[in-house]
């Protein structure tokens, strides 16, 4: 079964239906599944396009989505609003989650609030937990269209696209299915081999301090549902795993045996053996600035739950022209963050305090640097990424300041991978889709809540990297069913 992608549009005088039109023709050129869907319009003598009326359930049939609408007002349009505010039962049961989605949108002045609107329709796809994807900055259409990374924008003062913004429109569809084939869900895990007994435990303990390359981190919950939580289970929590350390032991030999292999453990994200995949894990990098022990704390609850389902984990930090060192801060150092860091990774984790309602500047700068001086794909390029972030009050940017690296990462290429409505972890830490986010106001050290947010934002991001890695799925590839079944984990207001 080939990947499915639903262009679901409103459109007035013609404009966006045509490039809603071009979007799925360049979807279906890679072979996927397409629906064209119209929205219907609210006003008396409106056009009446031919294609069928979007319900609700399409945006559960789909593995991608393109949403066009005009921009009214430096907004989405109500009838396209509306629609999105007719899914929120299917958004209370998590049905709506890990879709790869993007937007176009048009208005009759270049500066009319073209940008706001797609950038607002991001607000209501992370939400939902959708993998938000842009335009391809590296593309010279993208550029000849105008070079917004949101999505795209057009002009409406004709009454039609011009011939770049078609190309722009079709290209949009090319790459929003390819990240659809790759980011669909895959078949279950071959089972492992059973486990080697644990060896004899010394005798006579010894007392040693930890040196650099072996300082044990906080043990984090194994997650006994699926990687993304979407699945029956609540949160996925189970016994803690022993304490891990931060090098990567090398694998124990398995002894043969002839009793049936133990089943995978469930959450467990592991490359080898899979379609278009290295046998190499998946390798997640976090990289933060701050010097207190609640943005550390963060980033090292997202690093040890990386690892706790597989993954190879880089910890770097942002440091200030001091590089000071808090004193009181008894945990590991992390070394300095350079590009090759990005470059190594399939996954990424940014985090930083708040300052004056952005991400600290060291932080931004760093994201700032990985762009080429001459133009093309960054180390970001293609690669599922996310924010967490330290407040000095709970309303003192902890969303906008998580939007706003949502809008560098996309000048990236990046793919941004909310947290969304997720998980119940995300409604106990204090509901924000965007990213993790702990208010200094609430303590000096992060509350258990927060830990355990980051730990699940931290799971997802390695998920959607361990995915969007490989090869896409030929048409007719087995695929695990796309949404969960059974009773929902998360019953959101629908007010």
């Amino acid at each position: 079964m080939s990947h499915r992608i639903a262009v679901i549009y409103h459109s007035r005088r013609g404009t966006v239906r045509t490039l809603a039109k071009l979007a799925a023709e360049g979807a279906r050129e890679t072979g996927a599944k397409v629906l064209l869907l119209r929205v219907e319009d609210d006003g008396p003598g409106r056009p009446q396009w031919p294609e069928r009326a979007a319900e609700p359930e399409d945006v559960v049939w789909a593995d991608g989505l393109v949403l066009a609408g005009p921009t009214y007002y430096g907004n989405v349009s109500s009838p396209l609003k509306r629609f999105l505010e007719s899914t929120s039962l299917l958004w209370g049961r998590g049905l709506l989650a890990d879709r790869v989605a993007t937007g176009i949108t048009c208005s009759t002045q270049r500066h009319g609030g073209r940008e706001a609107t797609l950038t607002a329709l991001h607000h209501t796809l992370y939400h939902w937990g959708c993998w938000v994807a842009g335009s391809d900055p590296d593309d010279p259409v993208t550029r000849a269209a105008g070079g917004t990374p949101y999505g795209l924008v057009a002009d409406n003062s004709q009454g039609a696209p011009a011939p770049h913004e078609c190309a722009a429109a079709r290209a949009l569809g090319r790459r929003l299915a390819g990240l659809a084939a790759r980011a669909r869900p895959l078949p279950p895990l071959p089972p492992l081999p059973p486990p080697s007994p644990p060896p004899a435990l010394d005798p006579q303990p010894r007392s040693v301090l930890p040196t650099p390359a072996a300082v044990p981190v906080p043990a984090v919950p194994v997650p006994t549902g699926s990687a993304n939580s979407g699945a029956p289970g609540g949160s996925g929590y189970g016994p803690p795993p022993a304490a891990l350390t931060v090098t990567e032991p090398a694998p124990a030999p398995q002894p043969a045996s002839a009793a049936p292999p133990a089943p995978v453990p469930a959450g467990t994200v592991r490359g080898a053996g899979l379609p278009g995949v290295s046998p190499r894990p998946v390798r997640f990098a976090v990289v933060y600035h701050g010097e207190d022990a609640a943005i550390r704390m963060l980033a090292q609850e997202a690093a040890s739950a990386a690892r706790a389902v597989g993954a190879g984990v880089r910890l770097r930090r942002v440091a200030r022209g001091s590089e000071a060192r808090d004193a009181a801060w008894l945990g590991p150092w992390a070394a300095p963050a350079l590009a090759e860091d990005i470059a190594w990774a399939d996954a990424v984790l940014f985090g930083a305090p708040v300052r004056l309602g952005a991400l600290a500047a060291p932080l931004l700068e760093f994201v700032q640097s990985l762009e080429p001086a001459d133009g093309g794909r960054g180390p970001l390029w293609g690669k599922p990424a996310g924010g967490f972030a330290i407040t000095p009050a709970p309303h003192a940017g902890a969303e906008t300041a998580l939007n706003d690296l949502g809008h560098v990462l996309l000048h990236t290429g990046a793919v941004l991978v909310p947290p969304g409505y997720t998980d119940p972890v995300i409604a106990a830490a204090g509901g924000n889709p965007y990213g993790t986010t702990h208010s200094r106001t609430m303590g000096y050290l992060p509350t258990p809540q927060a830990m355990a947010a980051a730990a699940h934002q931290s799971r997802r991001t390695v998920l959607a990297g361990d995915l969007l890695r490989r090869a896409p799925r030929p048409p007719g590839a087995a695929t695990a069913p796309s949404g969960p079944a059974g009773p929902p984990t998360f019953i959101g207001s629908t007010a």
